[in-house]
């Protein structure tokens, strides 16, 4: 089984890098193959709105998007984390996520014929993690959209300090069963 993870966070080693690299070492423990890309680090643009992907599958932007696609279509699990910025995803996994639209076929059907498990965590500094519930739902049905299958929603809330993560063992032990399902 392979599972890729997406860390949103401008920050290598902040609160949300380190819930994805629990949810992927959880995986790991129980057999899968894991990867991992820090999404700051990558050389993105945005989506030009070209309509090219609708017809081939494939972006015509030539940037570090390209590979990841292509590994999209060969996993079985995906797991993408993003800080809260401005009650939404960051920036930069906005880019990320706009720019799967070459997994959707001219039909709105999805190219995704694995249907990879989803898991999306979030990170935010405000402690009651019910605050974004709406949007956090609505972005788990994009993506169910887009192909990818039960997905789930890990929060950990008050995450503003190095440590904050750690502290909260019931996010924590979350993660790690979540992980540990995705092998299931």
């Amino acid at each position: 089984m392979k599972v890729l993870g997406f860390v949103g966070s401008p920050r290598r080693d902040g609160s949300t890098a380190r819930l994805v690299k629990t949810i992927l070492d959880s995986a790991q423990a129980k057999g899968a193959q894991t990867q991992c890309w820090q999404l700051s680090e990558l050389k993105m643009s945005g989506c030009t709105s070209c309509f090219s992907c609708r017809k081939t599958g494939r972006c015509v932007l030539k940037d570090d998007m390209a590979p990841i696609i292509d590994e999209l279509y060969k996993c079985d699990a995906v797991v993408i984390g993003s800080p809260v910025f401005m009650w939404q995803m960051t920036g930069q996994t906005k880019i990320f996520v706009d720019r799967l639209y070459p997994v959707l076929a001219p039909d709105f059907s999805s190219r995704l014929t694995k249907k990879p498990k989803l898991i999306l965590a979030f990170t935010q500094g405000q402690p009651d993690v019910s605050m974004f519930k709406a949007y956090f739902d609505s972005t788990a049905k994009v993506l169910g959209f887009l192909g990818f299958s039960a997905p789930r929603v890990i929060v950990a809330g008050g995450t503003r300090n190095p440590g904050d993560l750690e502290r909260q063992a019931d996010i924590m032990a979350q993660a790690k069963a979540a992980g540990a399902e995705l092998m299931m």
